[in-house]
């Protein structure tokens, strides 16, 4: 007599064959999409049992080694990274359905009620959006990488012992891509111009590179102060990333470090998250009161960071210089078309992944730049990007709800950060707190959280700070297991 088991497998597979056949020879050129997707199934099912503790190292490692493929028309894929975060989205979905309790400790907080109130957020968007299929697009991709990465993140956390480890894989991957970019970029002898096409193919442009990196440095200094005889190795490592970081030539990135690592200072000398809130928020009332004397200094600031004898001084100061900086002018007529295009959809936004498309109008002459872009299909590298802030981006995208949520979602991870890092005092939360920084504050100057590699790295801080609070090791070492947060 066949068991039922050995009946539902053998059936299972006559069904995948006989669709499989059907795709095949009615929709040949969908087959590719079809494998693909079906890949995607089992490699989550198989996640689910195996256990993610396993897996989310394989999808860190994957990150920065992957390159953009075409796969058919206009449709590009990160391989193999985007496979793998679809798997693992998928897996996060199966595990959820099979043991929901592992997940009771994640719903109980508030930062995941305020992601999925963004995404509803961004979801009813979708319905008044200019270019509907294109934002239910960009509505999955921010889905799965919230799904993949957070959820998966979570469920890593919650039972890893040496949580740094998740980054190992990634540091060997990073620093063979680090090299083959900086041997590239010497062959121009670090020519600021060309910085934005040697990244290629691994990191789509110089910013997500070099945020990539800001991220990634402080892990490895961690890992270089607890790995004793083998210390030496990170040390070379770090101090090989500082230096592709400096000649990546982000100024917002090497920005995001410096406050990054101030923050993180501060916290450590005794910053709690009532002072943080009360310093940030008296900072931005000010810059808002005093909006038109700072562009007036901004517009009278001379420096350049594209001159061919641009000193260290020049640079620096060039970072609010809108008047001889063609990247920073063009950025602010950015943000202005992003305003007026919130100011026109208030509640619903443009759709999610339309900005690009729809933002032309919205120019003015007067404010636009010998950079600036008047044809969505006939964009020069370099030249691209969409609003180049991510909270505008959401706010001319998705309307005031999803942008709120958003900000909320960062405020209350920072106030779990700085609860934990009182309560553990770990090198690793402090790390976390200072990638999430970094990514909070260059995100003001550009938006890259609709690509894997940088996504990844946002929602990691987030599943880090919730699950090492639900990590009963962690718990027990400082006799918090009957408290959260």
């Amino acid at each position: 007599m066949v068991s039922v088991k050995r009946f539902s497998l053998s059936f299972l597979a006559a069904i995948f064959l006989v669709i499989t056949t059907f795709v095949l020879w009615k929709y040949p050129g969908y087959f590719i999409f079809y494998m693909a997707f079906m890949f995607i199934i089992s490699a989550g099912i198989l996640i689910s049992y195996s256990g993610f503790e396993k897996v989310f190292p394989i999808l860190l490692f994957s990150l920065p080694a992957s390159v953009l493929l075409p796969v058919s028309g206009d449709t590009t894929l990160q391989f193999p990274s985007e496979i793998i975060v679809a798997s693992v989205a998928f897996g996060v979905f199966i595990h959820w359905v099979r043991k929901p309790h592992e997940f009771s400790s994640l719903f109980d907080k508030a930062e995941i009620w305020w992601l999925v109130f963004f995404l509803i957020a961004t979801a009813a968007s979708v319905l008044f959006s200019e270019m509907f299929m294109v934002s239910v697009k960009a509505f999955i991709i921010k889905s799965i990488y919230a799904i993949a990465f957070l959820g998966g993140g979570f469920l890593y956390f919650r039972k890893s012992v040496q949580p740094a480890h998740l980054f190992n894989g990634l540091f060997f991957a990073l620093a063979i891509v680090a090299v083959i970019i900086f041997i590239s970029h010497a062959q121009f002898d670090f020519a600021k111009g060309i910085a934005n096409y040697v990244t290629e193919p691994f990191f789509r442009d110089h910013t997500i590179y070099s945020a990539f990196l800001v991220f990634i440095i402080p892990f490895v200094f961690i890992s270089a102060n607890s790995n004793g005889k083998s210390a030496w190795m990170y040390w070379v490592l770090g101090l090989a990333l500082i230096i592709a970081l400096m000649v990546s030539s982000s100024r917002a990135a090497l920005l995001s470090f410096v406050i990054a690592l101030l923050l993180a200072a501060f916290v450590r000398i005794g910053l709690n998250f009532k002072y943080f809130i009360l310093l940030t928020g008296t900072a931005f009332v000010l810059m808002l009161w005093n909006s038109e004397s700072l562009l007036y200094s901004a517009k009278s600031i001379k420096a350049d960071s594209n001159a061919r004898n641009a000193t260290i001084e020049d640079q620096t100061i060039s970072v609010v210089s809108i008047s001889n900086d063609e990247s920073n002018a063009e950025r602010l007529n950015r943000w202005l078309c992003a305003w007026r295009m919130f100011e026109e959809k208030p509640l619903t936004g443009f759709g999610p992944g339309t900005y690009q498309f729809v933002y032309f109008p919205f120019q003015r002459e007067y404010e636009m730049t010998q950079i600036s872009v008047s044809n969505p299909y006939n964009i020069r590298k370099g030249r691209g990007g969409t609003a180049h802030n991510e909270y505008l981006l959401i706010l001319s995208e998705s309307g005031i709800l999803a942008a709120v949520s958003f900000l909320i979602l960062i405020l209350l991870t920072y106030r779990r950060a700085f609860h934990n890092i009182r309560v553990l005092n770990s090198p690793m939360a402090f790390a976390m707190l200072i990638g999430f920084t970094s990514l909070t504050v260059h995100s003001f100057f550009n938006n890259f959280l609709d690509t894997d590699k940088i996504a990844a790295l946002f929602y990691l801080p987030i599943a880090y700070f919730i699950a090492c609070r639900a990590n009963p090791l962690d718990a027990v070492l400082k006799g918090e297991a009957s408290k959260n947060v």
